[in-house]
């Protein structure tokens, strides 16, 4: 087999040597390593169509691999005798588009490779909070990273696709599978159709882990960088203080970037973790800006009066300050350009900054029902003896307050067994704890499946998709084990 892949991907990009093996077995979380039985790099979607459709002959699970840093598990193989492919070599930048406010991409091009040459004519990512510079854009959008920008148009960052099924055919999701796509006269912008009568795949894609298909191609929303930024901080001791004041803000819609973290997110957002002790310890921030469209100066001034002149008043308990206390000097000037940029990629990654590891449990809910997880965190943190001051927390608002995605970052130092112990404890019993309290994992890891997929109510729905998987996917040769395959 592996003879034979030489000759589709080429001999030197198919290596079983045990070193490459061992940096594909593992990742940041938690998951128990598995090694592969060889890593095939891929450079086209031809050489991806003809590894998919030799492994088929040969029966044997293949992994899709978009980067080489991984958080939740969900690139480590479940089977014996896996084979991962790599796509990481694919990492061209097709084209930026000026007119539509679209890029077009490979699944290996890195937030830090795309941020980069989207600043030279301009414009930004819409860009989850401080990603990995070396994380797969493509990758973190198909796993659902909700952006700091929580407003509804950039609620989908993701629009047509080129994917090869686990069949073994080609396919474009979206409009962009017109023939005629990019060429002159051709008037489909590559978005996903979604009036009437229109039939598409792209949802199917979302948050599938490399189950139906593997992603060749995407187009990804891109925005103007802003003209004009002004930061705000509105601080509280209890979280509940800090729910209306958000909402009020979401509802209006004031503000660019805006979401909630406690002390701990803070100060290592920051770059420092040991300032928790001098900050608040729940933080909404607002950066309010303009885009070098229209009046950005007019735009900022207005939202700016509104929070200095109403929103204070109508929430006193809430404190709003333009340098936040605790922080270090010109925080407030750094931030707005820090949350348009990936992790700086000579800096140790700032949720490994507190202990070295990192293990998050993500999951949607709406915000008002926030307070709940976080007191229900703190308790189990109590019965397993891990400290809940240890807990990152970070609550990001989603399409104009419609739900929020709430982030718990249980940090470890992987050298100690039992706390890495007590992080696995805390891991599964909260997501038992999750899903009984109405939480909704919308992101399904190592772990949450086997529980979420063998409820009652899902039965349904995991009939349905494991039908939709023999249609896509017959031999079940992709990431067998994840999911509920």
């Amino acid at each position: 087999m592996k003879q034979a892949i030489g000759r589709i991907v080429g001999e030197g990009n198919v290596t079983d040597k045990d070193e490459e093996l061992e940096t594909f077995s593992k990742d940041y979380s938690v998951v128990s390593p598995k090694k592969p039985k060889m890593v095939v790099k891929v450079q086209d979607p031809d050489e991806v169509l003809n590894v998919v459709l030799k492994l088929n002959e040969e029966g044997a699970p293949l992994y899709p691999s978009s980067s080489k840093v991984h958080f939740y598990g969900g690139t480590i193989p479940r089977k014996e005798d896996a084979v991962v492919m790599d796509l990481s070599g694919m990492n061209r930048i097709h084209e930026i588009d000026e007119i539509n406010h679209w890029v077009h991409i490979e699944p290996g091009v890195t937030w830090g490779q795309l941020q980069q040459e989207l600043e030279k004519k301009g414009y930004r990512s819409i860009i989850p909070l401080l990603p990995h510079p070396d994380r797969s854009v493509l990758m973190d959008l198909l796993e659902r990273e909700q952006p700091t920008l929580c407003k509804f148009e950039y609620s989908e960052m993701l629009a047509s696709m080129w994917v090869v099924w686990g069949i073994g055919e080609k396919f474009t999701t979206g409009s962009a599978s017109i023939n005629t796509f990019r060429q002159e006269g051709c008037l489909a912008d590559g978005v996903n159709p979604q009036g009437p009568g229109s039939i598409d795949f792209w949802r199917l894609l979302q948050g599938s882990q490399g189950t139906f298909g593997i992603v060749t191609k995407g187009i990804c929303k891109i925005e103007l960088i802003p003209s004009v930024s002004k930061t705000f901080f509105f601080s509280a001791e209890n979280l509940g203080e800090l729910i209306a004041p958000l909402y009020e803000m979401g509802h209006r819609y004031v503000g660019f970037e805006r979401f909630l973290v406690n002390h701990v997110s803070l100060a290592a957002i920051l770059g420092d973790p040991s300032l928790k002790a001098s900050l608040p310890h729940w933080v909404i921030i607002n950066v309010v800006s303009g885009l070098p469209i229209g009046r950005p100066d007019e735009m900022v001034d207005y939202q700016a009066d509104y929070i200095q002149n109403q929103l204070e008043k109508k929430f006193p308990c809430v404190t709003l300050e333009e340098r936040l206390e605790g922080a270090p000097s010109g925080t407030e000037e750094k931030l707005p350009e820090m949350l348009r940029k990936p992790w700086p990629q000579d800096k140790v990654y700032w949720k490994h900054s507190m202990k070295g590891n990192c293990q998050e449990v993500i999951f949607m809910t709406s915000l008002n029902r926030a307070p709940e997880f976080v007191e229900a965190f703190e308790n189990m943190g109590i019965e397993v003896g891990y400290p809940f001051e240890d807990i990152g927390i970070y609550v990001q608002p989603v399409e104009d307050m419609r739900a929020c995605q709430m982030t718990f970052m249980l940090p470890y130092d992987l050298k100690d067994e039992q706390e890495l112990k007590r992080i696995r404890e805390l891991y599964n019993r909260a997501i038992v704890e999750v899903v009984n309290k109405g939480g909704f994992f919308n992101r399904i890891y190592d772990g949450i499946g086997d529980i979420v997929y063998n409820l009652p109510r899902a039965q349904g729905y995991v009939r349905h998709i494991q039908r939709v998987k023999r249609l896509f996917d017959p031999n079940w040769i992709l990431s067998p084990g994840k999911l509920c395959f």
